[in-house]
């Protein structure tokens, strides 16, 4: 646990910047794009990027995590490295080549993208670029190199923000620039991650290998597709049902969800390599169980913060800026609604172990495929009824579904213990402290402040979390 919660901080504190600093364009892009009609064009491209990864990468990602990690492998670590980013490069420069081409054809069928295949063009770009730098990034996970690892992260993002400000603030250039900004950005973690792939990259490629890893990653195709659909959907289906300025209104609300999002991400940036790790550790799953615990009342804890706070942080005035443009603040009861759903993504991450030690990952098409069902169905239904707020509650209930499906396939293969008992408890004094909250306006900060401080009282009085699992958690003390 001290060696997940170090490799989680380091992580986090990583990702919050790699998060934080691409959010500061949310503020920027609101305020300089007074038409909401403009960001939401931006928003449009870059969550059809979002969904090409997972075709341009067709599990090969999620192959080479756990091959690489496997110990009683028969290929060697420089032969799973060599097969799996020769894969990927060979078939992104094809990718790529295939978009650029057909670029003003492919925008031409992309909602709200018609005449706008120069944006497509940036997009094969971007798409190669992080495709390469995919492997190289997931080896130093492996490896534990976290620092590096987000030393290369914090930098892309830091350059593509200053290149965002430059082109737009100062050259005034339009929405390309957001774009050209990106691929700026990409180009440098690919130039600083050539030599390691070099490094590393062999003639040990194998086919036998290759094929291995195609029959345990390519259920991650559909399952990263689902997940995509269900992430992103409601985008689209706003814009379908609504118009572009809503879309955009709700974008941006969806954005603040980066609070509850940099905690799961840096956690599973952590907890991947450190499960796999545990395979054939007896003592895993008593371990896991804590960590669900402990992950419940940091990620409630999160929720609750942000919730009473939301107001006040988007209304937030820098200068003559506020965090959101004041035409986006209707997107505030959205961002509740948002973190929650992060939620039950950490559950469904937590319940993963089972998958990639018995290598059935044929269930995760079917888990993330029937929650994509449900989130259409339920945007069909919900966005016609209360707009932009059906869509995010359409996002919960289908993480929810996610992660309750995935708990109850997985028990059968792989026994864990988890503590039902106290993460009930968490949730039932959290969901206190959300109906205090709403049912008597709570505005004052003094008061807001008391709530928090009560929640926090209620799960370390009654001892449902102690602060000696806490300090194990979050306890950076070097492991030699």
């Amino acid at each position: 646990m001290k060696q997940l919660g170090k490799h989680t901080i380091i992580y986090g504190l990583g990702y919050v910047l790699t998060r934080l600093i691409p959010f500061l364009l949310t503020p920027f892009y609101t305020n300089v794009f007074k038409a909401t009609e403009k960001y939401g064009i931006i928003v449009l491209v870059f969550t059809d990027i979002a969904f090409m990864n997972v075709i341009y990468r067709y599990g090969i990602d999620s192959a080479f995590l756990r091959f690489f990690s496997k110990k009683d492998n028969i290929f060697s670590k420089s032969s799973v490295f060599s097969t799996a980013i020769t894969s990927l490069i060979i078939t992104g420069a094809v990718f790529s080549t295939i978009i650029f081409i057909f670029s003003d054809s492919i925008a031409s069928v992309l909602p709200g993208l018609n005449g706008y295949g120069l944006f497509i063009k940036y997009a094969s770009v971007i798409l190669f670029l992080d495709t390469f730098i995919a492997i190289p990034l997931l080896y130093l996970r492996m490896k534990n190199r976290p620092v590096v690892f987000m030393t290369i992260m914090v930098t892309n993002v830091s350059i593509n923000f200053i290149s965002n400000i430059i082109l737009i603030g100062f050259l005034k250039w339009g929405i390309e620039a957001a774009f050209i900004s990106n691929i700026i950005a990409s180009s440098f973690s690919f130039l600083v991650l050539i030599p390691l792939a070099i490094k590393n990259l062999t003639f040990n490629i194998s086919t036998k290998l290759w094929k291995k890893m195609m029959r345990f990653g390519t259920p991650f195709i559909f399952s990263g597709i689902a997940i995509m659909i269900l992430e992103l959907i409601g985008r689209n289906m706003l814009e379908i049902y609504t118009d572009t300025a809503t879309q955009g209104i709700f974008s941006s609300g969806y954005k603040l969800g980066i609070f509850m999002l940099v905690i799961v991400t840096a956690f599973k940036y952590a907890w991947q390599p450190f499960f796999l790790s545990k395979d054939k550790d007896p003592k895993a799953p008593e371990l896991f169980s804590r960590i669900l615990t402990v992950f419940t009342f940091v990620m409630v804890s999160i929720f609750l913060i942000i919730s009473v706070f939301i107001h006040n942080i988007i209304t937030l005035k820098i200068g003559s800026f506020t965090l959101l443009g004041e035409n986006y603040w209707n997107a505030e009861p959205v961002v509740p609604v948002i973190l929650a759903s992060y939620i039950f993504l950490g559950f469904y991450i937590n319940f993963q172990p089972p998958i990639f030690f018995t290598e059935k990952t044929w269930v995760f098409p079917f888990i993330t495929g029937s929650a994509a069902i449900l989130n259409i169905i339920l945007n069909i239904i919900l966005i016609q009824k209360f707009g932009m707020i059906g869509s995010a509650y359409s996002t919960l209930f289908s993480y929810l579904w996610m992660a309750g499906l995935t708990y109850f396939i997985v028990r059968r293969w792989y026994k864990i213990p988890y503590e039902w008992k106290k993460i009930f408890i968490i949730f039932l004094n959290g969901g206190l402290i959300v109906f205090i909250f709403y049912f008597f306006s709570v505005g004052n900060i003094l008061l807001k402040i008391l709530l928090i401080c009560v929640y926090f009282t209620l799960n370390f009085g009654f001892k449902i979390v102690s602060y000696k699992n806490l300090l194990i958690f979050v306890k950076m003390k070097k492991i030699k």
